[in-house]
């Protein structure tokens, strides 16, 4: 009786276990906001041989959704216009290298089959609605027209750093650009009943939790030393060679994710797409500690626990 116990145990294990599988095609039509993922995600994958992802990216820098729109349009007409960077990352792939051609969106929906394809606005115009429409429509429909089966995803951007030169002539702030962005984003998720994944709540979320806050430093920098960008998950330094003078300068990025917020990016996003705990989450990138990985993973989780999804 014990046997034939254990017997049907180990079937019922055999065929549950497949099922608690899960393979994704992801395609992310977006710029430097998105590229980034594929820093971390696959690796993260790549731990959690029940999950396997092919991810996508169609990049352009600061690409805004009536650029995409406008590049759909001339691919239409010439398939030769190629304006995007594709990017492709694969978990299977032990390596992980990853493949980079030059590319539209049109083929890539035309000739690919994508579980879930995320879109964003472009950061310079993420907190204004009114930028949004009628081209992230357009692109909907466009997508629609050869991916029926794909979940269409909002992937919510951040709001820059404090010290952003930007604000004075976009918006007032950070938590203003904060506040306007997650309205847009939330409308567009509404409109068109589209879930969200929540990286600007994650990265205020970090921003609120971190025991060190970001300032600015006074202190003047000789190379190779760089500022610390401790307390913000956005904003990074690095010293480049001018290109008139030949001299080191100093260069201050205050609008993308570190290293740090390219993580917790990451776990996000495999969380959401995965619909998986944080504690599935094993990989851990060298230069970050174990504390600031917790409190990393910690504020993508709460992010999405908080979040209100349409139904």
């Amino acid at each position: 009786m014990l046997a034939r116990f254990l017997t049907i145990a180990v079937l019922l294990l055999t065929f549950a276990f497949p099922m608690m599988a899960k393979e994704l095609k992801v395609l992310m039509i977006g710029n430097s906001f998105s590229i980034c993922v594929g820093n971390n995600l696959p690796q993260i994958v790549a731990q959690n041989p029940d999950n396997k992802l092919v991810l996508t990216s169609a990049y352009i820098g600061g690409c805004t959704f009536d650029r995409h729109y406008n590049n759909l349009v001339k691919a239409e007409k010439n398939s030769k216009h190629a304006p995007y960077r594709i990017t492709v990352w694969d978990s299977e792939n032990k390596s992980l290298k990853v493949k980079n051609y030059k590319g539209n969106i049109n083929e890539l929906l035309k000739n690919n089959q994508y579980d879930v394809i995320t879109i964003q606005q472009g950061s310079r115009k993420s907190f204004d609605f009114a930028a949004y429409e009628p081209f992230a429509g357009e692109l909907i429909k466009y997508i629609r027209k050869y991916q029926k089966n794909a979940e269409i995803v909002v992937h919510q951007t951040w709001s820059y750093r404090c010290d952003s030169t930007r604000f004075p002539s976009l918006i007032e702030n950070q938590n203003i650009m904060y506040e306007k962005l997650k309205d847009a984003y939330g409308k567009l998720s509404e409109k068109y009943k589209f879930r969200v994944i929540p990286m600007g709540d994650a990265v205020q979320i970090y921003r609120a939790d971190t025991p060190v806050k970001f300032t600015v430093s006074s202190e003047k920098f000789e190379y190779p030393k760089l500022p610390s960008d401790a307390g913000d998950v956005v904003g990074k330094f690095a010293w480049r060679v001018d290109k008139k003078t030949k001299k080191r300068v100093l260069g201050t990025d205050s609008h993308h994710l570190n290293k740090r917020g390219e993580y917790m990016q990451a776990v996000l996003w495999y969380m959401f797409l995965f619909d998986a705990p944080v504690e599935k989450v094993k990989y851990t990138p060298k230069n970050i500690d174990a504390k600031e990985a917790q409190l990393l993973k910690s504020s993508a989780a709460k992010a999405l626990a908080a979040y209100k999804q349409v139904k």
